[in-house]
């Protein structure tokens, strides 16, 4: 029969509380939910198993103590009585320590001794010079008071004067970095206005310059216009391919528009003297000199083709020739002069923009060191003050020490002088009792390096030789003696993952009744299955944490049995386990139906705020028994606010129509 879990209970106020909720449709639906309290308190998970009381009178020793073992008096086999040394650690250490300890012991007696003697006349001279030495120590921790108090002030007064010098405004106690941002925006207004000043006469070149080579564009067009209507030329102009004249008159006719537009930009910037409004002219005007310059080798290009009659001549053509081949020199030479211009202007701004950029870079930088030059004199200040205050306080403590030690060395020698008092011979006695008391621990350690058999009965098994190093949790020697027990459970497969060994067990025997629990913990776990009925299970073995006597627990009291034959314990008898596998205490639990699977967003709760439901995030540790589980933490509710212990989540909804 599987005994029934019996865990630590964590009480948890489940409340229904019943809320109206209303949708911005206007429909009105009641809803009934359930919630519970997060609560910080104990969680236990626990295996529960019926088995079966197994006489075992192994009992596993071990030394109290770790180190290399030097003595094993025993093999397997032997037969020891009780108290029989079996073993013994290197505890060559430990008799050194004994040795200093008794050393101790004996200094401490002398000392009592000499006490109640009383002082001699060298012991009184030498506590005197004492007395002498430390009343010269208090009159120079005054002196030094003093001088520390002096330099502290001075220390003080410079840092005041150099700050108040960076700060002030007044001209005759100018600083160095207060001189330099001066000459800093000195340099500043100059190189605006140096390059200002550059800038505005290239914008005059400019101008000048767009307004000479438009005419020049204007007259190179008027010669295109004269070849066009020359009547003479006519019938003669271009035959050898026309497409030349027809270039031309296309060029011509864009590069009169274009002039017109240039000429309206070019009157703009000379109101307007803005840079980007110079440029659109500049660009406006080169438009036009290229375009005529198009136009005019079109033209030049159409006389080549021409052919010479009786009303245009060789001399003529010749002629026109010359004026074509001198515009187009004329043209491409305002061409160059007009981007010169512009460029020398963007040259300028350019010139203007780094400059005063670097000039304004060395004024910042020049304005960042005068700052830093006060903060640093501040802090200065504050440092100056602070380690005058801590020496002041150094030099006062000194003085306090030396002073308190004056104190103490003529109450030592006033000490001496007198006969020894009733508290200082107890003193002195209570100096024996706790060199008495080392002694006896260090003899205690000494002991528990030292295995000596408890029961009698024989050696079953030696796990060390000599000069091996011990390890905790491996048995030194076992023993096999009479009236042990064990118990062995059959765990199945979806448990065993939570035992291990050493794990605490509370025990049953349903001879005795549920009132009556013993204490036990699991020492085997048996790493092969067992089939039984076509399930897994595995094969733990749980022995009495105190046999032949376990601890009692009735009516939720624990008290030592008095002896293994009071319960009449048997082989065979049922046992109930209950294993506590894990356990955590003042942690966040909380019911595992309050947490929610929600897509996307993981495991959450649903928390109360004011008869609202809002949710969180919640990350859980340890499942533990009646459906508890732990909360490792929550994220904010939907408001913002922190979910803590006290607070309610729900457990259950119902929507009542």
């Amino acid at each position: 029969m599987k005994f029934k879990k019996t865990i630590i209970f964590i009480v948890i106020t489940a409340i229904a509380v019943s809320a109206a909720a209303y949708f911005s449709i206007g429909k009105k639906e009641e809803v009934e939910y359930t919630a519970a309290k997060i609560e910080l308190g104990s969680i236990k998970q626990t295996v529960s198993e019926t088995g079966t009381v197994k006489a075992s009178s192994e009992i596993d020793l071990n030394f109290l103590n770790t180190g290399n073992i030097s003595k094993i008096l025993v093999k397997t086999g032997d037969y020891a009585e009780k108290g029989q040394i079996l073993s013994e650690l290197d505890y060559s250490g430990l008799s050194i320590k004994q040795q200093e300890a008794r050393a101790n012991l004996d200094v401490a007696q002398a000392n009592l001794s000499k006490l109640l003697a009383g002082a001699t006349g060298e012991e009184i001279a030498v506590s005197q010079a004492g007395v002498d030495q430390a009343k010269s120590s208090y009159d120079s921790a005054i002196r030094e008071l003093e001088k520390t108090k002096k330099t502290a002030a001075e220390s003080i007064a410079q840092a005041e004067k150099t700050l108040n010098d960076l700060e002030s405004d007044s001209s005759n106690n100018i600083t160095a970095y207060e001189q330099a941002v001066a000459a800093a925006q000195t340099t500043l207004d100059n190189t605006k206005i140096t390059y200002q000043r550059s800038i505005d006469n290239n914008k005059d070149i400019v101008l000048t310059t767009l307004e000479n080579k438009l005419t020049a564009a204007k007259t190179a067009l008027d010669d295109i216009n004269t070849i066009l209507n020359d009547e003479d030329a006519l019938d003669v102009l271009s035959v050898k391919k026309t497409s030349y004249l027809d270039d031309t008159k296309t060029s011509y006719k864009q590069a009169s528009n274009l002039l017109d537009a240039a000429n309206i930009s070019l009157d703009a910037a000379k109101q307007s003297k803005d840079s980007a409004i110079i440029g659109y002219a500049a660009e406006d005007a080169l438009l036009v000199l290229n375009k005529t310059y198009t136009a005019l080798s079109a033209c030049y290009n159409a006389l080549e083709s021409t052919i010479t009659s009786s009303d245009f001549t060789q001399t003529d053509l010749d002629a026109y020739k010359t004026i074509f081949n001198t515009e187009l020199t004329n043209i491409n030479t305002a061409i160059s002069a007009a981007q010169t211009a512009w460029q020398n202007l963007d040259d300028a701004i350019l010139a203007y923009d780094t400059n005063v950029s670097n000039a304004e870079k060395n004024l910042a930088q020049k304005q960042a060191s005068l700052d830093d030059a006060i903060i640093s004199a501040g802090n200065s200040l504050n440092t100056a003050k602070l380690a005058g205050d801590q020496q002041i306080t150094a030099a006062e403590s000194k003085v306090e020490n030396s002073r308190e030690a004056w104190e103490v060395a003529k109450a030592n020698l006033a000490k001496i002088k007198a006969p020894a008092d009733l508290q200082d011979a107890a003193l002195s006695r209570a100096q024996v009792k706790q060199a008495q008391a080392a002694l006896d621990s260090v003899a205690n350690q000494i002991e528990n390096s030292i295995i000596k058999a408890p029961i009698s009965g024989t050696i079953t098994q030696v796990e060390y030789e000599i000069g091996e190093q011990t390890m905790a949790g491996k048995p030194a020697i076992s023993i096999l003696g009479e009236n042990n027990f064990e118990i062995e459970v059959d765990i199945s497969e979806a448990d065993i993952a939570k035992v291990a060994t050493n794990n605490p067990a509370e025990i049953t025997l349903d001879a005795f009744g549920e009132d009556i629990k013993f204490a036990g913990k699991v020492y085997f776990i048996e790493p092969a299955e067992t089939v039984i009925q076509d399930v897994i299970y595995y094969k733990v073995v749980v022995e009495f944490t105190s046999p032949p006597a376990p601890l009692l627990i009735r009516r939720g009291e624990q008290e030592q049995s008095e002896s293994g034959e009071r319960f009449n314990i048997k082989s065979g008898m049922t046992a109930n386990v209950i294993i506590t596998t894990a356990k955590k205490d003042n942690v966040l639990i909380i019911p595992n139906r309050a947490i929610v699977e929600k897509n996307g967003s993981g495991k959450i709760v649903r928390v109360l705020r004011n008869g609202q439901i809002q949710e969180a995030s919640v990350q859980i540790g340890l499942r533990g028994d009646e459906g508890m589980v732990e909360v490792l933490s929550f994220g904010k509710a939907q408001d913002g606010s922190e979910v803590k212990a006290g607070d309610e989540v729900v457990t259950f909804i119902k929507e009542v129509n």
